[in-house]
């Protein structure tokens, strides 16, 4: 089964999937349908078929008012925003908002937004990789570095079983 998935349009999926970098998120301030597409766009390649929304209005409106983050200005969401939630809709997969807003404000602690969401990124894009080639190494990582490495990760473990499935689903057709 490994195999034949290692050769599939979802493990290209996984293994071809880009989180923009700061500098590729919108430079100019989005509405919120802007934000919402924006980053369902981005995702779209990861979801599970039927789920191409990881991201609704509604959402966006309770994390600001859980504080998970910050409101917007004049109702328009700067880069700072649209980097939070994008953390926020891969690791709200297998974590809870509060456990999400945490982790957030760890790495924010340690080292300037632009960096944290910069690591976060390649840490997820890493992830996803190693699970697909059955390949996990932690490095020398420090302790918070550990704890974006293992979040990234257990939401790339699922991202991969839903993979998995939808390829075997297909298989069977």
């Amino acid at each position: 089964m490994q195999q034949g998935f290692q050769n599939s349009k979802q493990a290209s999926q996984m293994l071809q999937f880009s989180c923009p970098r700061w500098a590729q998120l919108p430079g100019i301030e989005l509405y919120m349908d802007q934000v919402t597409g924006y980053l369902n766009e981005v995702f779209a390649p990861l979801c599970p078929p039927g789920e191409e929304k990881i991201l609704t209005k509604a959402m966006v409106n309770n994390y600001v008012k859980q504080k998970v983050m910050a409101p917007p200005t004049k109702k328009k969401y700067g880069r700072a925003h649209v980097a939070q939630l994008l953390a926020i809709c891969a690791l709200k997969q297998v974590l809870s908002i509060q456990e999400v807003a945490q982790l957030i404000r760890i790495q924010t602690q340690i080292c300037e937004v632009q960096r944290a969401y910069d690591y976060f990124c390649g840490q997820l894009e890493e992830a996803l990789k190693q699970t697909v080639q059955g390949k996990l190494e932690n490095s020398g990582a420090s302790e918070e570095q550990l704890l974006v490495i293992h979040a990234t990760r257990a939401y790339a473990s699922k991202v991969y079983l839903q993979k998995l499935l939808e390829f075997e689903n297909t298989k069977a057709l």
